[in-house]
């Protein structure tokens, strides 16, 4: 019998981000730097992490990242994400339960649009000859530090970046928007994860505080084009994806 999340998302919805619409103009963000490591975390706190409509992986693992985007219509932002990695159906899908950003517009901007629950912070991303760093600190202590050590160069096509579903409220409705970048790879490298993570430090509200690391898989780190596109797909929360996801209309275009 297939596994669903446990999390009774109706209690954590005070501290889910209120969307202005289900419709958004994209964001274009060219010459993004990215580090992401792949982790194995435990499999009950990551079960009671994620809401029913999704699966999870087996073995189940999380996916911390550190991305620095240089150009924004909002100015230059760094954002940090903790997401454990489900299945919407038969699809992988990262599921956020943690973001940490460097500046308050683009917070605001990201919970509005997009759905992302966003505490403030520094975040710092560092590239060796080495190895990248993505180091995420708040209120003076690190509470992230994500290392791609010894990156060996690959080509893009090779980096499997999934797709972010975010816990978010609209009028009186709970959702799973779905946030689907494209990526144009200039730089890739694959190389030895590491991470130090502070769990409980990442903030009320968020879901990252379940997150139990054990064994480091990879990690990828590259230079990119990006977006954040017009949504396309909400989930319910409360039913399987396979059930419960909806299309909803692009900019221009009309629903399915």
């Amino acid at each position: 019998m297939a596994a669903y999340g446990t999390l009774a998302f109706e209690s954590v919805l005070d501290n889910a981000p209120a969307l202005k619409s289900l419709e958004t103009e994209p964001w274009t963000l060219p010459g993004a730097r990215l580090i992401q490591a792949s982790i194995e975390v435990e499999r009950e706190p990551a079960l009671a992490a994620i809401p029913p409509a999704l699966h999870p992986s087996l073995p189940p693992y999380a996916l911390f990242a550190v991305t620095e985007f240089p150009e924004s219509p909002v100015g230059p932002f760094r954002l940090a994400q903790v997401r454990i990695v489900t299945r919407a159906g038969t699809r992988p899908r990262g599921f956020l339960v943690g973001a940490v950003c460097d500046s308050d517009v683009a917070a605001a901007e990201l919970a509005a649009r997009w759905g992302y629950s966003v505490v403030p912070g520094e975040v710092k991303l560092v590239e060796r000859h080495d190895r990248w760093i993505g180091t995420v600190v708040r209120d003076g202590a690190t509470i992230m530090q994500v290392t791609c050590r010894d990156p060996q160069l690959i080509n893009g096509a090779d980096i499997d970046l999934v797709d972010t579903l975010t816990l978010a409220r609209h009028e009186s409705e709970s959702l799973l928007m779905q946030v689907d970048p494209e990526y144009v790879y200039h730089a890739a490298h694959r190389g030895h994860a590491e991470l130090e993570f502070d769990s409980a430090s990442w903030g009320r509200g968020l879901l990252a505080g379940s997150v139990r690391p054990t064994s480091p898989n990879v990690a990828v780190c590259c230079r990119v084009d990006t977006d954040l596109p017009t949504p396309r797909f909400v989930i319910d929360p409360a039913k399987p994806a396979l059930l419960g996801t909806r299309r909803i209309s692009a900019v221009g275009e009309p629903a399915d």
